[in-house]
């Protein structure tokens, strides 16, 4: 019998040697949050997250589309942000809640993306501020 997964922060390697991406999933695999690992251990980098959400307002700001996102950063501390987008500020600010919730709860995991969803995950990351 399968153990129930749980939340966790699942660190994605590049086949091709490329920048380390990590994702907050929830116990259903939907995408919480997503970010970019640094230098540092993924234990250390799931620490370093924490702390950002205890001690971070997230900034919510509106799309070309008119769609709402969160995100937060620090000056050399991690860059996290949401994966979707919402309709609502309102509902950015409740997905943002959910996040910091579960980034309590998580555990550290691996994972091997192909290199489709890598380019996918990169685009998603790298969409200009408006």
């Amino acid at each position: 019998m399968r153990r129930p997964v749980g939340v966790r922060m699942q660190f994605l390697d590049d086949p091709r040697g490329g920048e380390r991406l990590w994702r907050l999933l929830s116990g259903n695999n939907r995408p919480l949050a997503m970010g970019r690992g640094g230098s540092r251990a993924p234990r250390d980098e799931l620490a370093a997250v924490r702390r950002l959400v205890r001690e971070a307002e997230p900034k919510l700001r509106r799309d070309p589309d008119g769609k709402w996102r969160w995100e937060i950063s620090a000056n050399g501390g991690p860059d996290v942000q949401c994966p979707g987008v919402f309709a609502r500020r309102v509902d950015a600010r409740r997905a943002f809640h959910r996040f910091t919730q579960a980034v309590e709860q998580a555990e550290v995991t691996s994972a091997q993306l192909s290199p489709v969803l890598i380019q996918r995950e990169l685009m998603i990351q790298r969409e200009p501020e408006r």
